[in-house]
C-alpha cells in the first residue's frame, strides 16, 4: 500500500489535470449540443464525412450528436494519458536514476509494478468516468434524454482500449530507459493511429483489414445502435492487457539496471 500511496501521489497533480482538460472536452462537447440538436445540423453535414462515424442512421438526434462527438477527440484523451502513465511506471525512473533507490527498497519487483499498475489503472478509471459524467449529466440538466446505458457502455469499451494500450506501451517501455523519446514514439504513435482510423473509414477499408488499428475496437456508433460491446472488440482487449501485463513483470523482473 505503501508503494501505491507513493505513486498514487506523484501523479496526483497531473490526474488533476488530465481530468480538468477531459471533463472540459467533454463539457464543450454537451455544451454544443442545442446548436447541433435544434440546429438540424446533421442533415447539413456531408455525407463523407459522415460515413467515418459509421452508420448513425436511425439513431436520434441527441444519441447521434453523443457519437459524434465521441469520436472527435473524446477517444484519445484517456489513451495518450495512458500512454504517459505507463511510461512513468519505469522508464522514466530510470532516466532520472531514481530506480536503484526504488529497487532497493525490501520488496519485491512484483510488489512495485504492481502497485504502478494498480495507480494506471485507477487514474484512468477517474479519467474516462469523469468524462463519462460531465455527459451523462450536463446534457439531461439542459433537458436532452439519450440512450445512457448505451453511454456508459461505449466509456466502458473507452477504458479497455485505454488499458490495454497502457498495457502494451509498459510492456514496450521495458526496452526504452529515454523517457523524453519514450514519450514522443508513443504519443506520435497512438495520436497517428487515431487519425489514421478515421481515415481508413473514410477510404471504406473493411474491419478485418483494420485488425491492427487499436481504435477499430472502439466502436460509439455500433454500441449506439446495438446496445452492446462487440464481443470480439472485448476478447481482443482483454487477451492484449493480459499479454502486455504479462510481458511487462517478465522483462522488469529480468531487467538489468547501470548504477
Amino acid at each position: 500500500m505503501t508503494l501505491f500511496r507513493q505513486f498514487f501521489g506523484a501523479q496526483f497533480k497531473g490526474l488533476l489535470i488530465w481530468v480538468g482538460v477531459a471533463a472540459l472536452f467533454a463539457l464543450s462537447g454537451t455544451r454544443s449540443g442545442a446548436t447541433f440538436v435544434e440546429g438540424d445540423a446533421m442533415a447539413k453535414m456531408p455525407q463523407a464525412l459522415l460515413s467515418i462515424y459509421g452508420d448513425i442512421g436511425g439513431l436520434s438526434a441527441i444519441d447521434a450528436y453523443l457519437t459524434l462527438i465521441l469520436g472527435k477527440g473524446t477517444g484519445l484523451i484517456p489513451t495518450l494519458y495512458a500512454v504517459i502513465l505507463a511510461l512513468s511506471v519505469v522508464t522514466r525512473e530510470v532516466d532520472r536514476r531514481t530506480v536503484e533507490f526504488l529497487l532497493s527498497l525490501p520488496v519485491q519487483r512484483t510488489q512495485v509494478l504492481l502497485s504502478r499498475l494498480a495507480v494506471l489503472i485507477l487514474n484512468v478509471t477517474a479519467l474516462v468516468g469523469a468524462m463519462w459524467a460531465v455527459l451523462r449529466y450536463d446534457l439531461p440538466a439542459q433537458g436532452y434524454e439519450a440512450s445512457w446505458g448505451s453511454l456508459g457502455l461505449i466509456f466502458l469499451n473507452l477504458w479497455m482500449l485505454s488499458i490495454a494500450v497502457g498495457a502494451v506501451t509498459l510492456a514496450v517501455s521495458m526496452w526504452i530507459d529515454d523517457y523524453s523519446l519514450g514519450v514522443k514514439l508513443f504519443l506520435g504513435a497512438v495520436t497517428l493511429a487515431y487519425f489514421m482510423e478515421y481515415v481508413l473509414r473514410a477510404a471504406h477499408v473493411s474491419r478485418a483489414a483494420r485488425v491492427f488499428s487499436p481504435f477499430s475496437y472502439l466502436e460509439p456508433t455500433s454500441i449506439m445502435r446495438s446496445g452492446s460491446i462487440a464481443t470480439g472488440s472485448i476478447i481482443v482487449l482483454v487477451v492484449t492487457v493480459a499479454a502486455g501485463v504479462a510481458v511487462s513483470f517478465w522483462a522488469f523482473n529480468r531487467k538489468q539496471f547501470s548504477a
